[in-house]
Parts: structure tokens; sequence; C-alpha cells
């Protein structure tokens, strides 16, 4: 079983750009903005209706979300970075 490490020493090799893409953008921000809509228009009108208010909430959500999503996915980017750096510098 792969470390913490050995599992992000073959992430960032992908790049942060591709990192942030699909864990920022793609697996935070889009599944975000979608539960969002849902949980909202649910909570508006006690049924999920295919109408115009939907589909606005929707293109809005994905605007905010995905927008988070990428700022999510630099933070965590730097954040275990950081962290990476200083368990490399621990272990050399």
């Amino acid at each position: 079983m792969k470390s913490k490490w050995e599992k992000w020493e073959q992430t960032r090799a992908k790049g942060k750009k591709n990192y942030v893409i699909f864990n920022g953008l793609l697996g935070w921000g889009i599944p975000m903005a979608l539960l969002y809509t849902a949980v909202w228009t649910y909570i508006q009108h006690q049924e999920i209706a295919f109408n115009q208010e939907l589909y606005q909430t929707l293109i809005i959500s994905l605007v905010i979300f995905s927008v988070a999503g990428v700022g999510f996915g630099i933070w965590t980017w730097n954040t275990t970075e950081k962290q990476y750096q200083k368990y490399k510098g621990n272990n050399e």
C-alpha cells in the first residue's frame, strides 16, 4: 500500500493545473453546484421542477461554484505541497 506522500508524488507529477481541474473544478465545484441547485429548488418548491427558475439557479450556481472549486483546488494543492515539502525536508 502506498503512503500518502507516494500518492502525492504521483499526483504532483501530473501538475497543478491538472489537479485544480480534476479535484477542484470537476471534483468539488460542479458537484456542489448540482447539489446546491437540487436542494435549493426542493426547499423552495417541495419538488424538483425543471423550469426557468431551476435553470437560472443552475447557471448561477455553476459559475459561482466553479470559481470556488478552482480556488479550493489551488488552496488544497498549496496546502498539501507545503506539507509535502516539510515532510521531504525532515526525511532527507
